[in-house]
């Protein structure tokens, strides 16, 4: 009995000088109050302008993992690798320049495409299109600095700098949708990414002494590409498998008022994705330091993966307590139409949730192949059940597609580790 305290204790001691708790904290801090300011957003803006929202942060969100073209992901995993400093700013440069290229593009032929109502007849999503994708380009250049700081396990420099730029975004957003409505939200999401970057710059020039303008590391393409090509594609699939919802709403669901319910039962289950992201955050870059040495790599999953799977659940039942409760108490009553979505939905992300740590040791054992494999037929599958769900149920049918669909990215992602698992050198 001592020796399995020991063993727990040992555990616990062993996450938190990883900076496990620093940044759960602070992640938690920002969901918290992040969560909050939904809320009031929710209390001031109608229902339709919540699905507006929802549509252009799905929008950005695929989007964005287009314009980047996964250089933050080949940044995170080439900078994992024990290089050595003057090393790893090239391939910072590299991937920095590679990005403002192919972000500024993106975001370019997305006002084109825009101007001629490619992506929606809906006049105010058209207007703010050009506000709302912006961040196309300074998320994406964030996400590199980010995933440099991962890298080289900088974990309270990273929680800070999120900390400040959730912050700042979330009483901007506040205060400027209070007095501007939507419009406002969007002026003031852009503000804070711009905030952060300057932060970011400040950073890597002050404490790694890096030049990012620099193009002494343009040479470093054919290395990124090696990574990057599999994980942009693997992360565009899965983003649209996990949002093909909201994608196939426009064409099944013409009320927006419905869809704007529909998107705050989604709002809602942001809060179970708190600590699986927090998990990978923290295991990726050991991932990739034990990526050849398979005892290791194994005991530090299993560790992660009971963490992961006790949270998820905890995660669920605290949301299936408190949640229904409070959307009544804070809205009195007007996203009472939410809460059904609003179960069935999380069942169906808290499957997705337990995949965290599976897509984490794939990228830190490089076999980012097998996770375009499950992101593919996860997305294929997904398109099949989602359209059939809202063809014949609505909106009601695409909360309970939402298990199904969950559930199946679950079991291949369990398949695909396992088979990577055995891959590995003793």
């Amino acid at each position: 009995m001592k020796t399995i305290i020991d063993n727990k204790i040992d555990i616990i001691r062993n996450i938190q000088q990883k900076g496990f708790f620093h940044l759960l904290s602070a992640n938690m801090l920002i969901q918290i109050v992040a969560f909050s300011s939904q809320l009031f957003v929710a209390g001031i803006l109608a229902p339709e302008d919540m699905g507006r929202i929802k549509i252009i942060q799905t929008f950005l969100t695929v989007f964005s993992i287009i314009a980047g073209m996964g250089f933050s992901a080949s940044t995170l995993k080439l900078c994992s690798e024990n290089r050595s400093l003057e090393e790893q700013s090239a391939i910072f440069q590299s991937a920095f320049i590679f990005t403002i290229i192919s972000t500024v593009s993106t975001y370019f032929i997305i006002l084109i495409l825009n101007y001629f109502n490619v992506f929606t007849s809906d006049k105010l999503i058209q207007w703010l299109i050009p506000l709302g994708l912006f961040p196309i380009i300074s998320n994406s250049l964030f996400m590199v600095f980010v995933s440099f700081f991962q890298a080289n396990k900088k974990i309270k420099l990273l929680s800070n700098l999120t900390v400040s730029n959730k912050l700042i975004s979330i009483i901007a957003i506040v205060l400027l949708t209070y007095w501007f409505g939507i419009k406002g939200y969007y002026v003031a999401y852009n503000l804070s990414f711009i905030l952060v970057l300057i932060a970011c710059l400040k950073v890597i020039i002050d404490v790694f002494s890096i030049n990012v303008f620099s193009f002494t590391g343009i040479s470093h393409f054919k290395t990124h590409w090696h990574y990057a090509k599999s994980s942009m594609l693997g992360n565009v699939l899965s983003v649209i498998g996990a949002y093909m919802d909201i994608l196939l709403l426009g064409f099944f669901i013409k009320d927006m008022h419905s869809i704007g319910l529909y998107s705050f039962a989604l709002t809602l289950i942001v809060v179970l994705g708190l600590f699986p992201s927090t998990v990978q955050q923290i295991a990726i870059p050991y991932f990739s330091a034990l990526a050849y040495q398979k005892t290791e790599f194994m005991v530090a999953f299993k560790r992660y993966n009971k963490i992961l799977y006790l949270a998820v659940i905890s995660t669920l039942i605290a949301a299936w307590l408190m949640g229904p409760l409070s959307i009544k108490w804070i809205f009195g009553g007007k996203y009472d139409a939410s809460i059904p979505y609003f179960y069935l939905l999380s069942i169906g992300w808290s499957f997705r949730q337990l995949t965290q740590l599976q897509s984490g040791a794939l990228f830190g054992l490089g076999k980012l192949n097998y996770s375009v494999y499950i992101n593919l037929a996860s997305m294929i599958f997904n398109i099949i059940v989602f359209s059939i769900s809202l063809y014949y149920f609505g909106l009601k049918g695409a909360a309970y597609a939402s298990i199904p669909c969950g559930l199946f990215t679950l079991l291949l992602s369990i398949y695909f580790f396992k088979k990577a698992k055995n891959e590995m050198l003793d």
